[in-house]
């Protein structure tokens, strides 16, 4: 009997992997940490990561994050605030807010900053919401608690974006330290830094934002030559800069530089089908689909998410890069036509639009 039970179980084994079945040998089960501390970082990096950002500029990018939001302007819109360096910004020409996707690639509308303390504020307008992380010395003028020893944790993107929002941690080294010749701006931790990091956050595990990492000592000169420095990074004291940040009135802030463009956010079909259903496309689909809109250029009043944008100024558009040919030497003022692909309901209708860059 036991031998014909061992049979039958073996013949019902096969049946089903010959039948395509698979039999999963372990559940799925969210990790839980045995430990209580790391599961609280995990959890705290988790709460917080959702408002860190990069800025894009010209030049480069930093990274950053949203600290505070308002309603702005038409209904549904959102101004957010997100802090940075200054060096990050200073000559970056047009500036975009970046989030770990290129489709949500958000342009900067004006800036703020304070040379001496390294210190900028982005703004931004979307219809979008995003997570913003209130910061108490800026929101209620209060102090927050900087002790030598306690963790810490820097989040920002450092090199290149596909390290979007990287941690390290460390500790604080010293809980004050000169920067810019300015006595207790800065505080010195171990978490390291690197280029790109420039205006990211720095966390303690309760999720509060104590410093903006800023810089890190690379060489240190001793009697056997310079060497590579480990563990000397500087973040702002946000006790220090938040009487600054609050200062910033609407004359403070600057309009970014503006480069005379459509407005418009484009993806080629095939990149964008990968991630989205074909019924928003019609049949056999041949054009750039539009994925985000400027709201401070003038395509926003007449082109829409998930258009289909099939010529431009009477020429086939097949690619991102037939748009590049037709905005070759543009000039602010330039009116292109644009046709576009629209679903109305259940057909897809043909409309031409003239779009003056702005």
């Amino acid at each position: 009997m036991r031998k014909k039970g061992i049979l039958s179980f073996i013949f019902v084994l096969l049946s089903l992997l010959l039948a395509g079945c698979s039999i999963p040998l372990r559940a799925e089960i969210p990790y839980t940490s045995p430990s209580t501390y790391e599961q609280d970082r995990i959890t705290m990096i988790a709460t917080v990561e959702p408002s860190v950002i990069v800025v894009k500029t010209d030049t480069g990018h930093g990274s950053g994050i949203i600290f505070k939001s308002e309603a702005y302007g038409e209904e549904g819109q959102t101004r957010y605030y997100a802090l940075t360096n200054h060096h990050v910004v200073e000559d970056g020409g047009e500036m975009k807010v970046h989030f770990g996707n290129a489709d949500l690639d958000i342009a900067v509308y004006d800036y703020a900053s304070y040379e001496p303390y390294d210190i900028a504020v982005v703004r931004f307008i979307t219809d979008r919401t995003f997570r913003v992380h209130p910061i108490a010395p800026i929101n209620d003028n209060s102090i927050t608690e900087i002790v030598k020893g306690q963790d810490v944790y820097a989040i920002g993107t450092p090199e290149d974006i596909k390290k979007f929002n990287y941690v390290t941690q460390g500790i604080v080294s010293l809980t004050s330290y000169p920067y810019n010749s300015i006595e207790g701006l800065a505080i010195m931790h171990d978490a390291e830094l690197n280029p790109g990091n420039s205006g990211g956050p720095l966390f303690n595990l309760k999720g509060e934002v104590i410093g903006i990492n800023v810089a890190k000592v690379p060489t240190i000169t001793t009697k056997d030559g310079i060497l590579a420095a480990e563990g000397l990074n500087y973040a702002l004291s946000m006790n220090k800069i938040a009487p600054i940040i609050r200062g910033f009135t609407e004359a403070s802030y600057t309009l970014v530089e503006r480069r005379p463009r459509l407005g418009v956010t484009v993806q080629d079909v095939d990149v964008f089908l990968q991630e989205n259903p074909a019924t928003l496309l019609p049949p056999n689909p041949v054009g750039v689909v539009v994925i985000g809109l400027d709201p401070t250029r003038q395509a926003k009043d007449v082109i829409e998410i998930y258009d289909l944008i099939i010529k431009m100024d009477g020429v086939n558009v097949s690619s991102i890069a037939d748009i590049g040919a037709r905005l070759e030497g543009a000039q602010f003022g330039d009116i292109h036509s644009v046709t576009v692909m629209r679903k109305v309901g259940d057909e897809f209708v043909e409309f031409t639009f003239n779009i003056t860059l702005s």
